[in-house]
């Protein structure tokens, strides 16, 4: 779970007053910096979404179009742990995005 943050037009915002939301940690820079991927609860049939059922059995998208840089000091709790299986395919579909 993250503060991700008041964001603008079609962005995913956070709830609260933090405006935090779940993301998928996708790859860490350094201790201070990793680009995050939003997480949401409504599945969507597009490109950008990958569409899976989280531990818990709950249906969940991976946002993809939404990657973006996160500091560290938004970051306030830990959730679970993303299946093996599911983290590889986010990473192969973000490398088709950036291709």
């Amino acid at each position: 779970m993250a503060a991700t943050g008041k964001n603008l037009g079609f962005e995913q915002d956070g709830s609260g007053d933090h405006f935090s939301r779940p993301v998928l940690i996708v790859k860490k820079f350094n201790n201070q910096m990793f680009w995050a991927a939003p997480l949401s609860a409504k599945q969507k049939q597009f490109d950008f979404y990958y569409n899976c059922v989280d531990t818990a059995g709950r249906k969940i998208s991976v946002i993809l179009a939404q990657l973006r840089l996160v500091s560290v000091k938004r970051c306030k709790r830990n959730m679970y742990l993303f299946s093996a299986v599911d983290f590889e395919e986010v990473k192969r579909r973000l490398r088709t995005f950036l291709d």
